[in-house]
């Protein structure tokens, strides 16, 4: 088999694997979903986020977006307003039930990511980091040119 079908195959195997890994992580807390956790998780990191900008964090449609957020803010994990200096934008905090959630996963979190990597050198892990980095940035430029748009 050819070494990028392998990898792609892989790929794919492995993305199967991290949703029933974090599916198996955010149970029993208040998120439903491992797109949950990681939008939490972005807002956490960037309180005030903008909509537009979780699209982008995410590559993620502005219309799944807007379900995932309002069922984050209906569980009472995030709270939205609007922009004060430009009313069409919609800016995205964290509540304190969202920290507390988020503190639940740390541990979670930290013991997943430390099984998972323990096999891995801390060299490994950078030229890891930055191979798929490399794919993703080839990924989105192949997905825009196909839309008919360029980066």
């Amino acid at each position: 088999m050819d070494s990028k079908v392998k990898i792609i195959m892989n790929f794919l195997r492995a993305s199967t694997l991290l949703n029933r890994t974090g599916l198996r992580l955010v149970e029993g807390t208040d998120l439903a979903s491992v797109q949950q956790w990681q939008l939490l998780g972005i807002i956490n990191r960037n309180e005030g986020i903008s909509l537009a900008k979780l699209c982008e964090e995410t590559l993620v449609t502005k219309q799944n977006i807007t379900g995932l957020v309002e069922r984050l803010r209906k569980a009472e994990l995030i709270t939205t307003w609007t922009d004060s200096n430009d009313k069409r934008i919609t800016r995205v905090g964290i509540t304190a039930k969202g920290k507390k959630t988020m503190e639940k996963m740390k541990p979670r979190t930290e013991m997943s990511n430390n099984t998972t990597f323990a096999d891995f050198t801390t060299e490994e892990l950078d030229m890891f980091d930055n191979m798929l980095e490399r794919f993703v940035t080839s990924l989105l430029i192949e997905s825009n040119e196909k839309k008919g748009t360029k980066e």
